[in-house]
């Protein structure tokens, strides 16, 4: 028997199919808003975009995802244009991890395997790893990269907008004295250092090395708080060899319609050399 940990009402219902997921090995169910392209009823398989939130108030946000996933991003016309299904978890402020403070927690688990595990056997995908492909902001821009990471075989392409990409970034590149909701999920930066070291894409990033099977999109606003994060990031990538590509816009912390279409586009690039 599942709880759910979470619900949506009627009105959010209508922006896409609503599925309640069934997580095992956490034993509650959580929604994902599914999006498909009109052409899906024809005899097609198809890519799948994995859109996770952030935890501000951006439209890829948890609020955004449940009250603002209408028109004003043109999640039908993405849909259509890249011929894709796009699902949209919604899980809360969880960084996708398997939290050490909480073992019930485990979110990379859920996202990593439990929900492709699902898509796959309920829509028509095309099931393999080259067809999979992580997106996402802030909070889910660290998801999508580590996740990749984690996760390797699963997925081939990691969609970063806005990551926060170092999860003690707000001590290393912004000299605060804490790391806010990360306590909740690792405990206080000073006694649990290893947890955020060993969790940072910095770190996870190093077991891809070299390899030419995935590919990394990262975008950043030059005004963004995350941007020093994001360009040391950058220079990651590129000591290790590993495919990706890099795109600054003159915007902040921010997250818009095209921001999807864009970073579509730059996938296509890495995409080829996947397939």
């Amino acid at each position: 028997m599942f709880d759910n940990g979470y619900t949506m009402s009627e009105t959010d219902k209508k922006y896409g199919n609503l599925e309640m997921i069934k997580s095992q090995s956490m034993g509650k169910e959580f929604p994902a808003l599914i999006f498909l392209p009109d052409s899906y009823n024809e005899n097609n398989n198809f890519k799948v975009v994995y859109l996770l939130h952030g935890v501000n108030k951006q439209p890829i946000s948890e609020a955004g995802v449940r009250t603002l996933y209408n028109p004003q991003l043109d999640l039908y016309k993405l849909v259509n244009d890249f011929q894709i299904i796009l699902v949209a978890p919604i899980v809360g402020t969880t960084f996708y991890i398997n939290s050490k403070i909480n073992p019930n927690d485990k979110f990379a688990t859920f996202i990593g395997e439990e929900l492709p595990e699902f898509i796959d056997e309920k829509y028509k995908t095309l099931a393999k790893r080259t067809s999979r492909i992580l997106c996402g902001f802030s909070m889910g821009g660290y998801g999508a990269v580590s996740l990749l990471c984690r996760y390797p075989d699963t997925f081939s392409l990691a969609l970063s907008r806005g990551g926060a990409l170092e999860l003690a970034y707000a001590i290393k590149d912004l000299e605060w004295d804490d790391t806010g909701v990360l306590e909740n999920i690792l405990g206080g930066f000073w006694d649990n250092m290893e947890e955020y070291h060993l969790n940072s894409c910095f770190n996870l990033i190093n077991s891809l090395k070299g390899r030419d099977d995935i590919g990394i999109v990262l975008e950043i606003g030059k005004e963004d708080f995350l941007w020093k994060t994001n360009q040391r990031f950058k220079m990651k990538l590129d000591e290790l060899n590993i495919p990706h590509v890099y795109a600054e816009y003159p915007v902040g912390h921010q997250f818009n319609k095209e921001s999807l279409f864009t970073m579509l586009a730059n996938s296509q690039i890495l995409n080829k050399q996947n397939d």
